[in-house]
């Protein structure tokens, strides 16, 4: 054989092996890596976040990881983020949301307080004006910052779209109204998985999946009388008119948690599949990305309080830990802070850590805090975590990751959003106690610390979780991902990667 001849060869097998694969199981080639046309530096990436600042600090996490590595980066949120959102990385263009600067106005804070307390009112209430009320100010800015794009780069980069998972203002462009559509789009999830599935029940039922032979009947019929619930009824009564008047004109429109999780292209969702109660349907293109931690290279130094010292020295002194923290939302201090100290104030060998997040501690009305108690806005669980024993929450979904990510068993105890998922996860995977609902009383807190603190098989098994969430990073995951989908868009695939 001549040297043109094997050369030929050489270069003719291989590639009629690829375009055969290609042909005849396309699926084998999808695991690959395709090579990028486009430099980080040249892939321009938008990302929306709600304006909420649990929602907004998880997602301005992830903006800095992407930042870091080279993306330029173009971050919408409400103006009253303005300061945080533009002082993140050189990298970060922050774009202000339309409307108003906040996610509710104080009209919706004073409607919001007139319902009892976590009550189905209540909750409609806050989600209607937050979720859907905000929908077309965000459809209207996504609209012109994809405008601003295309204008600029035309059909010479792809239109990458990120948005944090609540925010309804990306779907009306996903379900066929007029607009621009982004190449890719993802959304980020900081919550437990809230698609469909025929292994669980609907997300807003608190009900442990069925294992049984009829497990799969069971929860389908409970996907079709989804509309027998109050709240999941009003809430996608609301939104599906919102999407008509922006111009959605398809018959049959998702329920709201799938629509928010099933309409884009990927859905990047935090923890590790160990975590959730286990689905055989779940789509092609969700992708775990682990616990969000702190950025290695940030230079700011927060400012610890006087009395961190006890802190550190703790566990020389042979005292336990223990964190309370109702998270952003949740302000009824009788639920499960005063409770908390009030189950552990005669506990001299435990320091209980106070964390009062939206308020300063001294504008708590009627905060005492016992002997074995101190008391801060906020310290950084980074920070803090490490320290503690048991973290005592409502299940908020990012103070557990960050918990688990560190070998922390939990106590938990609230209902509503997530949270009713977040800890029957909780209880099923063995890495804390989950109470119940969102007011346990003092001896259920009492008891449920003392087993954590006691029982060395919840340390175990948190510990035995930790080690699935450090498989995880969050700029790695992010990274392949998005390398990916430029690739096969540089090759002229689109969509569907």
């Amino acid at each position: 054989m001549g040297v043109l001849q094997r050369v030929l060869s050489a270069g003719l097998i291989p590639l009629i092996a690829l375009l055969a694969l290609q042909l005849f199981s396309p699926g084998t080639l999808s695991g690959l890596v395709v090579p990028t046309a486009l430099a980080r530096s040249e892939t321009p990436l938008i990302i929306s976040a709600i304006t909420h600042w649990s929602h907004f600090e998880k997602i301005a996490k992830v903006a800095v990881i992407l930042a870091q590595l080279g993306y330029p980066i173009t971050l919408i949120t409400g103006r009253i983020l303005q300061k945080e959102a533009s002082s993140l990385h050189p990298n970060i263009t922050y774009y202000p949301q339309l409307g108003q600067p906040d996610k509710l106005s104080e009209e919706d804070y004073k409607t919001f307080a007139s319902f009892p307390p976590g009550s189905e009112e209540a909750q409609v209430s806050i989600q209607k004006a937050v979720l859907v009320d905000g929908m077309p100010n965000m459809h209207e800015t996504l609209q012109n910052v994809f405008k601003g794009f295309r204008d600029r780069f035309g059909n010479s980069k792809p239109l990458i779209s990120f948005y944090d998972l609540p925010i309804l203002g990306h779907l009306p462009i996903l379900l066929g109204a007029p607009g621009i559509k982004p190449d890719v789009t993802f959304a980020i999830s900081c919550h437990p998985l809230s698609i469909n599935s025929n292994d669980t029940y609907p997300f807003h039922i608190n009900k442990l999946p069925e294992t049984g032979p009829d497990a799969k009947a069971i929860h389908r019929k409970a996907y079709q009388d989804l509309h027998q619930d109050y709240r999941t009824r009003e809430m996608d009564l609301y939104m599906w008119a919102k999407f008509r008047e922006l111009g959605v004109v398809q018959d049959n429109l998702p329920s709201m948690h799938q629509a928010m999780g099933g309409s884009p292209d990927h859905l990047m969702t935090m923890g590790v599949p160990d975590f959730e109660f286990p689905r055989s349907d779940l789509r092609k293109n969700a992708h775990y990305f682990g616990a969000l931690r702190d950025s290695k290279q940030s230079d700011k130094k927060p400012e610890l309080p006087a009395w961190w010292v006890e802190v550190e020295e703790a566990k020389s002194k042979g005292r336990k830990v223990v964190a309370i923290s109702q998270g952003t939302l949740e302000t009824q201090w009788d639920d499960l802070l005063f409770p908390t100290l009030e189950a552990l104030k005669d506990r001299d060998d435990i320091l209980v850590i106070v964390s009062t997040v939206v308020v300063e501690p001294e504008d708590v009305p009627g905060l005492n805090l016992p002997a074995n108690a101190r008391a801060a806005k906020f310290v950084p669980y980074s920070l803090l975590l490490p320290f503690v024993d048991v973290l005592v929450n409502n299940g908020g979904y990012g103070a557990v990751m960050t918990a688990l990510d560190l070998g922390i068993p939990v106590v938990v105890a609230g209902d509503g959003q997530d949270k009713v998922i977040t800890n029957n996860v909780v209880h099923v995977t063995g890495v804390g106690i989950n109470l119940g609902n969102r007011t346990p009383g003092v001896e259920k807190i009492r008891e449920g610390v003392s087993k954590v603190l006691e029982d060395v098989g919840y340390k175990w098994r948190v510990v035995e979780m930790s080690k699935k969430f450090k498989k995880y990073d969050v700029g790695s995951v992010f990274d392949a991902v998005i390398q990916r989908v430029v690739g096969e868009w540089a090759l002229g695939k689109g969509k569907g990667v």
